[in-house]
């Protein structure tokens, strides 16, 4: 009984965070954008809650847990059918229209996924480390669709939520380190001075002081833990991955060539954003400074120089957090990362309460892709994170972003009150 008490007192915690976020990104939006911005998100929040209602109304719960397969084939046909029939916008095919009306698959494609790997890892949990590759090989092929659109922030966004779920569903944090192992290796291997280095007609290849360690210090850490030596596949198995490692190296310079310049400038820029104070670092650069002129108490809602001079390009989408920090301050932002805390807070807090396994899932899925977002978009606005288009839940404008968010918030919220129906 008690139990039941504290979720919903985390129910009703998330609730009014949530109430209090989409007012507060509508109030922005008043400010920082045209109005026909504030009137479509002022809608889109408003169908979205009707559509969230109505599903939740007259569909069973229990439906989310027994056809997971079901939203695992449609996200793998919304995606195949975006990949020949989107619409291409700034070089990225995101998009399906339908009339008047654009939706964004790969948002929808968060919810699935979460359901889908919720299930998954209810009906079949975590055992041993091979358990943790099915659940990854699954994951890869939508993942895989949204990186050729291309949209490298959703991708990142798929993988982080899978891999805290597969944490949370028993996974060992030094089994998920070993299968990202090659890619910190790759970026160890741009940092630090050069120790040795290979060029040739097709590859580039080097090895720097900061890679050495990373080497030396995570392989030792695997060779004594596993006790390599005892076991001779356990010995060919720490030689494969070495081996993974090195290739990942290798080839790093290769699998950079293939993004665009522009993804590359994108990705970089936020180490040295006045390297191209006109280009790439621009939006860095115009948000620092939005954000730094608010001080304390801001400089007043329709007063920010900076945000109604329209210098921050995108402020009513990724860099509207830099809109916050100039005209509310301080202030503004703290109350807004409070909000965030108290979501997530309660998120975590489900997932922990709760005895069901598919409710817990669904709950650190959420709290995982709310995470994020929150942290990588804000990051963004202050130049510690390269941009990666990952929007500010319930504050940046966007239709596809708010239905999903609600609809997945919503699914936590009432399978968790009704718990005992699953």
């Amino acid at each position: 009984m008690e139990q039941q008490k504290d979720l919903k007192n985390f129910v009703l915690m998330a609730i009014i965070s949530v109430a209090l976020l989409i007012t507060s990104g509508l109030f922005v939006l008043s400010s920082v954008a045209e109005g026909h911005f504030l009137v479509k998100q002022f809608v889109f929040a408003a169908v979205a809650g009707f559509v969230v209602f109505c599903v939740f109304k007259f569909l069973s719960l229990k439906a989310f847990k027994n056809f997971y397969w079901l939203f695992y084939i449609i996200n793998i046909f919304l995606l195949v059918f975006l990949k020949f029939m989107g619409v291409s916008v700034l070089g990225s095919q995101r998009w399906i229209r339908l009339g008047p009306v654009s939706l964004q698959p790969s948002e929808f494609a968060k919810v699935f996924l979460i359901i889908f790997l919720a299930a998954w890892l209810s009906k079949f949990p975590i055992k041993d480390f091979k358990d943790v590759i099915k659940a990854l090989f699954l994951i890869a092929i939508p993942s895989f669709l949204v990186l050729i659109q291309p949209d490298l922030g959703t991708t990142l966004v798929y993988f982080f939520i899978c891999f805290v779920m597969l944490y949370w569903a028993g996974a060992k944090f030094i089994q998920l380190l070993i299968l990202v192992s090659p890619v910190i290796a790759a970026i160890c291997s741009t940092f630090g001075s050069v120790v040795f280095s290979y060029q040739g007609n097709f590859i580039n290849f080097q090895i720097t002081n900061v890679l050495l360690i990373f080497l030396v210090i995570f392989f030792a850490f695997l060779y004594f833990s596993f006790q390599a030596w005892k076991s001779p596949l356990m010995s060919s198995i720490f030689f494969v991955l070495f081996g993974v490692n090195i290739f990942a190296v290798v080839f790093r310079e290769l699998v950079w060539g293939l993004l665009k310049e522009y993804q590359q400038k994108r990705l970089t820029v936020f180490l040295d954003p006045y390297a191209d104070p006109l280009g790439a670092g621009y939006q860095f650069i115009q948000s620092i400074y939005a954000i730094g002129s608010g001080g304390f108490f801001g400089k007043g809602f329709n007063a920010g120089d900076l945000t109604q001079g329209q210098f921050v390009p995108e402020q009513h989408t990724d860099f509207i957090f830099s809109a916050i920090g100039e005209e509310f301050g301080f202030f503004g932002t703290s109350f807004v990362l409070i909000l965030f805390t108290s979501l997530l807070f309660s998120l975590v807090s489900i997932a922990k309460n709760t005895k069901n396994t598919f409710i817990s899932l669904i709950a650190v899925g959420a709290f995982a892709m709310f995470f994020f977002h929150i942290f990588v978009n804000i990051g963004m606005n202050l130049s510690v994170m390269p941009i990666t288009g990952v929007p500010l839940p319930f504050i940046s404008y966007g239709g596809s972003a708010m239905l999903v968010n609600l609809f997945l918030l919503t699914l936590v919220l009432k399978s968790s009150i009704q718990e005992k129906t699953f």
